[in-house]
Parts: C-alpha cells; sequence; structure tokens
C-alpha cells in the first residue's frame, strides 16, 4: 500500500479494508508525500491497535514537513519504540522496501498507490525491473466526471501534486487500473452503512472510529456531517476494493487511451496509455449503495488479529 494517510481519511478506511479483507495479504505499508515519518506513526498507530505489527511500514520519499489533519493523533507513538517494545518493523528507505518485497514474490504484487505517486520514480529509476512483476490499482484522476460528480474533469489531487510522477505510473509498461472521480467521487458512506461500523465490536472497527472522531474534530464540522450522519468520500477505499475479488459486483470497468497534461489533468487520448478505469457504478448506480452496504460490513467484521489468529 502506498498511501498519504493522515490528510483526507479515505486513506484510514482502504488500509483498514486491506488489511481486514479475506482477498488480500498486506506485505508493507509504505509512506507518501509531506512528512513521511509522521505519516508512519499513524500507520504504526493503527498497526499497534490491530495487532498487526507484522506489516512493515517504509517510510518514503518526503516531499516536505507540512503538518496534515492526523498527524498529531499519532505524536503518542514514537517509531523507534514501536520497534523497540513492540516488535514493529519500520524501513526508513520506503522505496528499496517495496522493491525488497517485490523480488521475492512468487507471484505478481499489486501496489494500492492511494496518494500522490510520488515514490514511483524513484522506484522505476532505482529497480527497473520491478515493471514485469507488478500491477497498479489506484485511485488516481478524472476522466468524463469531477468533483462531485460535476460535469466537468477536474484536476484530481493526487495526480495534480505530481504530474510528472502519474505520468510515469501510467506509463511505466505495467497493468494500471484506475478509480477516477468518475466512480470514487462520490463514494460517501451515509447513516445505514456508516452506523454498522460504529457497532463494531472489534479492534479494526474500534480504532478506524477514534480515529475518524478525531478527524472530524480536526478538519471541522464541513468535512463531517453528524446529523443526518454523512462520512467524507472515501475515494481510496473504492481504491482498495479494486483489489479484491468482489469489485467487479460494484463498478463497470471501460479500457481507455489516458495521458497525463502537464497542469494534472487525465484525458482520454488517441496518444494516451491503455488503462483499465472504473468509469461508472454498476446496475445503472445501483452498484454505489451495493457498495457501501458491503464496506460497512467489512469494516465492522470482528476479524481476529494475527496472534488470535496463529493460536
Amino acid at each position: 500500500i502506498d498511501t498519504d494517510v493522515g490528510s483526507d481519511f479515505d486513506d484510514s478506511v482502504a488500509i483498514m479494508l486491506a488489511l481486514q479483507n479475506d482477498d488480500l495479504d498486506v506485505k508493507l505499508i509504505v509512506t507518501a508525500t509531506n512528512d513521511t515519518t509522521a505519516r508512519a506513526r499513524i500507520v504504526a498507530k493503527y498497526l499497534l491497535a490491530t495487532n498487526r505489527t507484522d506489516v512493515p511500514i517504509g517510510i518514503g520519499v518526503a516531499v516536505n514537513s507540512c503538518r496534515q489533519t492526523l498527524f498529531s493523533w499519532a505524536d503518542d507513538v514514537p517509531l523507534d519504540t514501536y520497534q523497540k517494545d513492540h516488535g514493529g518493523i519500520v524501513r526508513t528507505d520506503g522505496v528499496a522496501a517495496m522493491y525488497d518485497v517485490i523480488k521475492v514474490s512468487a507471484l505478481p504484487v499489486t501496489i494500492l498507490a492511494i496518494a500522490p505517486a510520488t515514490n514511483f520514480p524513484s522506484l522505476l529509476k532505482r529497480f527497473p525491473d520491478v515493471v514485469h512483476r507488478v500491477n497498479i490499482k489506484a485511485m488516481s484522476g478524472s476522466l468524463y466526471r469531477g468533483y462531485d460528480n460535476s460535469s466537468e474533469p477536474a484536476r484530481e489531487y493526487n495526480v495534480a501534486q505530481c504530474a510528472s510522477c502519474s505520468r510515469q505510473m501510467y506509463t511505466a509498461g505495467w497493468p494500471v487500473t484506475i478509480t477516477p472521480l468518475d466512480t470514487c467521487g462520490v463514494a460517501r458512506l451515509l447513516a445505514d452503512s456508516f452506523d454498522t461500523v460504529l457497532a463494531g465490536l472489534g479492534p479494526y472497527s474500534t480504532i478506524l472510529v477514534a480515529s475518524w472522531v478525531r478527524w472530524c474534530s480536526a478538519a471541522g464540522s464541513s468535512a463531517c456531517s453528524l446529523s443526518p450522519l454523512v462520512t467524507d468520500v472515501f475515494y481510496d477505499a473504492v481504491a482498495a476494493t479494486l483489489v479484491t475479488t468482489t469489485a467487479g459486483k460494484f463498478v463497470d470497468f471501460k479500457t481507455v487511451k489516458v495521458a497525463v497534461e502537464d497542469d494534472g489533468r487525465t484525458v482520454v487520448s488517441e496518444q494516451g496509455t491503455p488503462i483499465q478505469a472504473a468509469l461508472a457504478w454498476s446496475e445503472d448506480g445501483k452498484g454505489l449503495q451495493a457498495w457501501r452496504e458491503w464496506l460497512g460490513t467489512q469494516l465492522a467484521k470482528n476479524k481476529p488479529s494475527l496472534p488470535a489468529m496463529l493460536r
């Protein structure tokens, strides 16, 4: 997982979904953009709370030290203590850690890319052979619809933060599948689905809700509506769904040629690179409600943490 967890809350949801989904075996979580060490502390806090310190953390390429919404929530988890007292694994060179996972895997590795693609130029430059051993599933771009389901495509954040990075990710030669704003841009959980998460008794839903409350407090009322209950947009949770075997139940895919322009726009063009894009929710939009219900159930599962599963 390549993530900028700690800014918007959708990364947190995607990580929790990936950690407890039975289809997925998370081998590494790498942080991206801004203060990647601070983001690693957030990952460590999630892994501690769910007893998943078996999952290594990689510290990705830092862009700047700008503080983000959830950073202070994990200030009580120093990474040296996380490693020394809790057996956590932290790799200071997250890009090399990505390569180490890829090179020993007998199967192609899927990178769940849910951040600006600032780690990818380094990965491709230092380890160019990875292109034959990797699939990309990403929250990226805006093809026909923009934010809030606008009919005007937008400069989607992950791409706009580093257009050249996203261009390298799109054109490297590995298979790329994206959920652009066309689908993930409307992925809010409504009261009935999020109530399922709030009622969850397992370690995953418990820490997720605790961090969501803290995030809402920091982000302000414009991000979280409590009456009626509506979450922020969970863009990255749709991307995480793409990695599961159930994705085809919720979204319709189409192969399109996409080019990344210098200003961060993603345009359908004959000069572009062929990618798979989730362009619409299935069954004329019914797939969105089915996804909401499925996600709520997934996040609320009382799945045992790793030590319990090994007993």
